[in-house]
């Protein structure tokens, strides 16, 4: 099967990047010609990753206005274009129906609120793409709309994430105290209304943990000075009182450069508690790599985070309403996060509760869940299906005259 995979690129260290880059590998090895559409980590030309061809952005923010010339362009001459399948990983609700008309769809999707929002379901509706949930919350939410959908989870490469010996030599590498109870963010700090991975709460509640605990350190994995309409959050730490010598961060060049997984490795093995009580999640990659190198994780009881949670503490909060997308949050408890920090100061070095957490990732192991879950997803997905024809891609192969007869009769009909 011809796949165009629309997403960050592959080598872009964000969430979606290694995502694509993960099942982009596994596609082609198991036999399909897949491409790459970015939109996000290319402009201005084409290049090639593992043997794939990996189209750039356009003017547009999220790369659609190319999609069905890419489409034509790897259909070439010896392939009908509505046979070539274009699977989205990103927030549908930023496509437009009239962009994408006439593709071939199907899209791995986020559901972060609850009820699903309306923006997804006009989506769906409207492109007559397939959804595919990344979450069983997601997968019940896109149900409860009247749709019909597939299930693959994000993954992990356990083998990069994993627990490491040295934990001693790791801190000092990140000018952590050895002998600190260090409670861990990794997060991306974008969006202030609300701030969606709860800075203020956590930060709130590790201000008040940490006048009874001065030995513990909260370190954040995220840039922290709000250059992507996010928080400044050295100034939010100052306002809740955490006292500088207890706040560690990523040195924020090479986090802007990009950090590889066996570094991010390095950074989880630091953690005593991972601490990740969003006001919703569409998966929650840092949820199952944290449990990956053993490290027991903090969530909120909404959206997909339950389900991710092998080793750890659920807090609970209040229904937060989002008027851009027209429906629920959860507002994180500010008192229960702290209960939660309390409860792993106590039970800090619990080996089982570290191999516990381990197991559980284990699940979601790239290799195993392409096998488990991707396989049959492809059967589904080469299933034929009625499309109309992609007009744009098959005028690439008119000549001036032919384009000119369809043009008259265009207007002909306009008439």
């Amino acid at each position: 099967m011809k796949i165009l995979l629309h997403s960050n690129a592959p080598w872009a260290h964000t969430g979606y990047g290694q995502q694509t880059a993960q099942l982009a590998t596994r596609l082609r090895d198991a036999g399909h010609e897949v491409a790459l559409s970015t939109f996000y980590g290319l402009e201005g030309a084409e290049m090639e990753w593992g043997g794939m061809r990996v189209f750039p952005t356009d003017h547009t923010k999220f790369g659609k206005a190319m999609l069905p010339y890419y489409v034509g362009e790897i259909a070439g001459r010896d392939t009908d274009p509505r046979e070539v399948l274009v699977l989205t990983l990103m927030d549908v609700w930023a496509l437009t129906a009239q962009s994408l008309s006439r593709l071939r769809l199907a899209s791995w999707t986020p559901v972060d609120h609850e009820p699903m929002p309306p923006r997804l379901g006009e989506y769906f509706a409207s492109t007559g793409a397939r959804p595919i949930a990344m979450s069983r919350f997601g997968e019940t939410q896109l149900k409860e709309a009247g749709f019909d959908p597939l299930y693959a989870p994000h993954a992990v490469d356990t083998n990069v994430m994993r627990p490491l010996g040295g934990r001693d030599e790791l801190r000092r590498a990140l000018k952590v105290p050895e002998d600190a109870f260090v409670v861990g963010m990794v997060a991306n700090n974008k969006g202030t209304g609300p701030p969606r991975k709860a800075f203020p709460q956590v930060m709130q509640a590790f201000s008040i943990f940490h006048r009874d605990h001065p030995d513990s350190v909260l370190y954040l994995h995220s840039e922290v000075f709000g250059l992507d309409a996010g928080v400044n959050l050295l100034a939010l730490a100052r306002i809740c009182g955490i006292p500088d010598t207890a706040l560690a961060t990523t040195d924020q060049l090479r986090m802007h450069l990009g950090i590889p997984g066996e570094a991010m490795a390095a950074v989880y093995n630091v953690f005593d508690v991972l601490a990740n009580p969003s006001y919703g999640e569409g998966f929650g990659i840092p949820i199952i790599e944290a449990q990956a190198c053993g490290v027991p994780v903090i969530v909120n009881d909404c959206t997909s985070m339950p389900e991710l949670l092998g080793a750890g503490w659920l807090v609970d909060g209040d229904d937060f309403y989002d008027p851009p997308h027209g429906a629920w949050y959860k507002c994180p408890s500010v008192a229960e996060i702290y209960q939660a920090i309390e409860q792993a100061y106590e039970t800090r070095g619990d080996q089982q509760l570290r191999e516990q957490a381990r197991e559980f990732a284990l699940a979601y192991d790239a290799d195993c869940v392409f096998a488990e879950y991707w396989t049959p997803v492809l059967d589904q997905l080469e299933l034929p299906r009625e499309i109309g024809p992609l007009v744009i891609a098959e005028q690439n192969g008119l000549n001036r005259e032919q384009r000119r007869a369809a043009a008259k009769q265009r207007q002909k009909q306009k008439v």
